[in-house]
């Protein structure tokens, strides 16, 4: 029989929550399924983890490489699997009961390429913090310029069930060692993609560690931002895409550079150049990106005053601002 689904699991130093991770998705209800569990050259004990989980578990593929960062990790494991469709789980969180088989009869019932659905964000001691549909109710179909602008707001790989042909068939890859690889690649995805379905389900359970690498204080390696932006932008254009998605692409550029980004950075230093320099990205790529209308209808409302703040070069307004929240 063949494999009609891979779970993508990239492992490294997370020896403390692996076990959970693998549970969950070795323990899933479906009929053929299998879990490539790629050991990115954990320093820790996930070596021994997996080679304990492998002996019990016939379907756990283990591959062990030098580390090449989650990108690489994540590319390895697409090289390996077999499956139709493909999920990739972070090993320090979990998959909800259920998923597979849910995701696979939607993705057959819909002929889809993408199906999308919601996580919760979880604190290390179990708790729910908050929960992240990607549709109020029921199940909806999308085209791929109205997912991607679904997509700018909420860039994640991990929320989502791909028709590996997507990855295998276009030869799209995550960038490794880099920042920001769900930005650089989802988007080549959706491109390619002709059925986008979301499901008001919740499968994931994203862990909200305070050392994970998005918490922590580098604020020169938020300039890879531009470089999975520029990535983007160029895969559009040499796909003869560009025009079609022009204002949604200007819109993700906004919202990812001039909003994200430069909140980031001016949350650590507001006199970092790295601000310039991200002003002057989206001035050179976009440069009546203030007439987009989707920053009207689509910004949340924080963002909108993140916004408005960044594009006035007001840094020092945006530092204070993110240590008055950080207080709250």
């Amino acid at each position: 029989m063949s494999v009609k689904i891979s779970i993508i699991i990239p492992v490294y130093k997370v020896e403390k929550y692996l076990p959970a991770c693998l549970d969950s998705a070795l323990q899933q209800e479906f009929d053929s399924f299998e879990v490539v569990a790629v050991n990115d050259g954990s320093p820790d004990a996930c070596g021994d983890i997996l080679a304990e989980y492998g002996q019990r578990y016939p379907h756990l593929k283990v591959i062990t490489q030098e580390n090449r960062g989650l990108g690489g990790a994540r590319n390895t494991g697409i090289a390996a699997s077999e499956g139709d469709f493909l999920l990739f789980l972070d090993s320090d969180d979990t998959l909800a009961a259920g998923a597979l088989a849910f995701l696979y009869d939607q993705a057959q019932r819909s002929d889809a390429d993408m199906v999308c659905f919601g996580m919760n964000y979880v604190a290390e001691d179990g708790r729910i913090l908050s929960t992240y549909r990607a549709l109020d109710g029921g199940v909806r179909q999308l085209t791929s310029q109205e997912y991607l602008i679904h997509f700018a707001n909420n860039s994640y790989a991990w929320n989502k069930f791909y028709r590996a042909s997507l990855f295998k068939g276009h030869d799209i890859r995550f960038p490794s060692r880099a920042w920001y690889e769900d930005l650089a690649t989802i988007p080549k995805i959706v491109l390619q993609s002709q059925t986008i379905v979301l499901t008001d389900r919740v499968f994931y359970n994203y862990l909200q560690r305070g050392d994970s690498i998005m918490h922590l204080s580098h604020a020169d390696r938020v300039a890879e931002m531009l470089d999975a932006v520029e990535d983007v932008l160029n895969y559009y254009k040499q796909n003869g895409a560009f025009d079609a998605y022009f204002e949604t692409l200007e819109y993700l550029t906004v919202l990812h550079v001039l909003v994200l980004a430069t909140n980031r950075v001016a949350s650590i230093d507001p006199t970092h150049p790295l601000l310039r320099q991200f002003y002057d990205y989206t001035l050179s790529r976009f440069p009546n990106f203030r007439k987009n209308a989707m920053l009207k209808t689509h910004l949340p409302r924080r963002r909108k005053m993140i916004y408005a703040l960044s594009q006035r070069k007001l840094y020092r307004a945006l530092f204070w601002l993110n240590k008055l929240n950080n207080l709250r």
